[in-house]
This record gives C-alpha cells, sequence and structure tokens, in this order.
C-alpha cells in the first residue's frame, strides 16, 4: 500500500482491510535514495508520506526484482507510477489525469470488480495460447512442405479435401471449444515462446513423418494416391497427438473433446475414406503406417527436448 497520509493511519486501515503485514510500515520520508527504497521494498508492506516520484521508484525497483507489477490510483500523484506499471488501473471516480493514464478503468469504482477482471484475462491469454498453439503448427509444417516439395520436385503428399478434415477435427473444433471455456490457471511468462516450442515439435514430426514415407515409396514404388492416403492419415494422427499433449491437463470436458475429434477422423476415414481421396492400404502400407503412427508421440517428444535446450527459445 503507498500513500501520502501518516504511515501509521494507513497501517491501521490496511489491517482493517484485511492486507497481511500491514503491520509492517515505514515512512517514506526517511528513504532518502534508490537503495534505500530496494531495501524497503523487501522488508514493509505500507509505505506512507510516499512523494510522486517515491511512487514510481517503488514500481520500478519491484519490476527490478522480477516482479510483475500492477498499481492501481485515482491522484494526480498517482500518474507517474500507473504509467511505470505492467498495469494500470483507476478508479472511475478518480482525476481525469488518472483514467487518462491507466490502462483500465473500474466504471464502478469498486475494487470487488478486480477478480473478475483478472480470471477475463486469464482466461483469454491461456485460450488463446493452446489454440494458437494449434493453428501455428499446421502453418509451419504447411510452409516447409511446400519449400521441400519445390526443392524434390515430387508431387504435394496433400490434397484440400484431406487438410479440410485434419484442420477441422484437428484444429478449427478444438480451438472453437478451447476458447470458450473457463481456464483460471496463472499465466505463464513467455507467451510467444510457449506458443512456438507446442507447434514446433508437432510440425517437425509431421514434416519429418511425410518426408520418410515418399523415401519408403520411392524404394518399394508406393502409388502416389497411397503415399497421399498414408500421409493424410498420419497428420491427422499426429495432430491428434498434439492436440491431446495441448489439452493437457485433462478435465471432463477436454477428455470428451479429445475423445471425440479421435473417434470422429477416424470414422470418417473408414466410412468416407474414398470421398476425401484416402483410399484403402495394402497390408505392407497398412504396416507402414502402424509403425510411423507408434513411433510419432516419441519423436514429438524428442523434438521437444531439443527445443527445451535451445538457448534462443528459451528466452523472455
Amino acid at each position: 500500500v503507498i500513500s501520502g497520509d501518516n504511515p501509521v493511519t494507513v497501517s491501521e486501515i490496511a489491517k482493517t482491510a484485511g492486507v497481511k503485514n500491514a503491520d509492517k510500515y515505514v515512512d517514506a520520508s526517511t528513504l532518502n535514495n534508490k537503495d534505500d527504497i530496494n531495501i524497503a521494498v523487501d522488508r514493509y508492506t505500507v509505505f506512507g508520506r510516499v512523494k510522486p516520484e517515491q511512487k514510481r521508484e517503488i514500481i520500478n525497483s519491484l519490476k527490478e526484482k522480477g516482479h510483475t507489477v500492477a498499481m492501481t490510483g485515482d491522484g494526480v500523484n498517482d500518474v507517474l507510477a500507473l504509467k511505470d506499471s505492467d498495469c494500470s488501473i483507476a478508479m472511475a471516480s478518480g482525476s481525469d489525469a488518472a483514467r487518462r493514464t491507466s490502462q483500465l478503468v473500474l466504471t464502478d469504482s469498486n475494487f470487488k470488480s478486480m477478480p473478475s477482471v483478472v480470471k477475463e484475462g486469464r482466461r483469454v491469454i491461456n485460450n488463446i495460447e493452446k489454440s494458437a498453439s494449434l493453428f501455428l503448427v499446421k502453418t509451419i509444417y504447411s510452409f516447409l512442405l511446400s519449400i521441400l516439395y519445390l526443392i524434390i520436385m515430387k508431387p504435394y503428399p496433400f490434397v484440400p479435401i484431406q487438410l479440410t478434415l485434419i484442420s477441422t477435427l484437428t484444429i478449427g473444433i478444438p480451438s472453437f471449444f478451447f476458447a470458450l471455456e473457463s481456464n483460471n490457471n496463472r499465466i505463464k511468462k513467455g507467451f510467444l515462446r510457449n506458443i512456438i516450442k507446442r507447434a514446433l515439435a508437432g510440425a517437425l514430426t509431421i514434416v519429418i513423418n511425410i518426408l520418410c514415407v515418399v523415401f519408403i515409396s520411392y524404394k518399394i514404388n508406393i502409388p502416389q494416391s497411397q503415399v497421399s492416403s498414408i500421409s493424410a492419415i498420419l497428420t491427422g494422427f499426429t495432430g491428434l497427438v498434439i492436440l491431446y499433449r495441448v489439452s493437457i491437463p485433462f478435465n471432463s470436458q477436454r477428455k470428451l473433446l479429445f475423445a471425440f475429434m479421435t473417434i470422429l477422423f477416424f470414422s470418417i476415414v473408414i466410412l468416407f475414406g474414398e470421398r476425401l481421396m484416402i483410399y484403402r492400404l495394402s497390408f505392407v502400407q497398412t504396416v507402414i503406417l502402424a509403425i510411423f503412427m507408434i513411433i510419432t508421440p516419441i519423436t514429438i517428444k524428442i523434438i521437444s527436448s531439443i527445443i527445451d535446450k535451445i538457448k534462443i527459445l528459451n528466452r523472455e
């Protein structure tokens, strides 16, 4: 609690409000420099007789210590601290300067609104992270395959209708449900990094699988229509594995979603395969497909482990 009032008075009010360690207070007029403020930030909960410049220094000290800092205020004296905070919150009943500076304004001037604001923010960010991971998988493997197939001069392994099936059941429908589900988990640092790390492992696995299938087909003379069929089924299965990893930790809704997408994918392949240009496979081709399906989760795990060790992706 940072206030320009007497620290003893502010401490008593903070105790009444239920603030933890409210009895640990300091008179900011005794803090003469930045080092004093850095020490005080670790020791005290309540700061009294704080100047506007000191409010900003307290906020910056907390940020330097690795904290994500939210600042609430309603007066002109709070503007400097509001500007430097990670999340600035003003009261609607406060000064015009504070409202204009802040990223969020509580229109009812009631702090009871804050928990629901935090929950909504967590829901949106966490769900976007999950959905974006699924969408980015297709973006990466489509780009890489396009480049590689221009080099090797072979027919592209998919036809549009196959990609429609894969994208709908492993990306589109799951992302829709992920975007709407409640999620109050604490937001982890590295939003973009987390998305790329999740998506890259799945995308590289799909590319490796398809290149291996093409190589084997060249050696044992598998027709292009069968190569396309194996590639489509294998990519759809890999998409389901990625969906499984993104859904962790499972709850009842995610279990139902994953089970339904898996059953629906293989049911459509079996019942309407020829309409999707996914043709019946021979015994040898089925064995090849089964082997790749078994090693796909292992491949994703190995690539994920390698990505975790790449320093560039581990930077914030």
